[in-house]
């Protein structure tokens, strides 16, 4: 993508004497014209989010959308900031021509844990469906779960040894997954969950759905999910990924 996508709304309606849709918009035609912006992004109340960094966090609030694990592109007060290139918060030029690519899986589930959940619902999505893709484990703080549940162990093994990439994030909006710090996390590691790393886990699902949509599969899917793509994962790979492999 060479140019800017700007995405924005509002919380109270143009038609109505105090609301915050005529800023918004204009706000976000004037980033629109920011050609070395390259990138899909959201302009809410006074900051402009990188898109695949930002969650809706506040129904109500005029300040709805946020980025937790990654700060502002630009913000707006009396005066417009942008945030300099210089520390890469900026996505770069692209050096390939932009490919659309609508062909995405729909086979992505999230489980959310919660004390004492049953296993059953995970083992029916596992064992009776040769469909599923993806499942996407929403795990408490850096990537914990049950100790001493072992029935979910076996069935995440199960589902890895059927060839579901099984990935790992977390129910805290702010932080990163570590599945190295607890003995769960450890456990999943071993037996191939990856970790989602700070990727919100709207950003996960998405880029599982396109890597499988492009017929990524296997031990190289499992090499993209660690791998910055669009900006939505900060780097913790040394890995490149290069055009004709899975890029735009």
């Amino acid at each position: 993508l060479a140019k800017p996508v700007v995405l924005t709304g509002s919380m109270i309606p143009l038609c109505e004497p105090l609301n915050d849709a005529r800023r918004n918009l204009v706000a976000s035609l004037m980033f629109a014209s920011q050609l070395q912006l390259c990138e899909v992004a959201i302009f809410f109340n006074e900051r402009l989010l990188r898109g695949n960094r930002a969650v809706k966090f506040d129904a109500t609030g005029l300040a709805t959308f946020d980025s937790p694990n990654f700060p502002p592109l630009a913000t707006i007060g009396a005066s417009v900031a942008f945030v300099s290139t210089e520390h890469e918060r900026w996505q770069p030029q692209p050096t390939c021509r932009l490919r659309v690519h609508i062909r995405m899986s729909a086979r992505v589930i999230v489980v959310r844990l919660s004390p004492g959940f049953d296993d059953a619902a995970i083992s029916a999505m596992i064992r009776h469906t040769n469909e599923l893709h993806g499942l996407v484990l929403s795990l408490y703080g850096t990537g914990n779960g049950p100790t001493h549940k072992e029935s979910f162990i076996s069935l995440i093994k199960e589902a890895v040894s059927r060839g579901i990439l099984v990935v790992a994030t977390s129910q805290c909006r702010k932080g990163s997954v570590a599945l190295n710090m607890y003995e769960v996390g450890q456990r999943l590691l071993a037996i191939g969950v990856v970790s989602a790393g700070d990727m919100t886990i709207e950003a996960c699902v998405t880029k599982i759905s396109y890597l499988c949509g492009r017929g990524v599969q296997g031990e190289a899917l499992r090499r993209a999910m660690v791998q910055d793509l669009r900006g939505e994962l900060t780097n913790i790979s040394s890995l490149s990924l290069h055009c004709h492999q899975v890029g735009p």
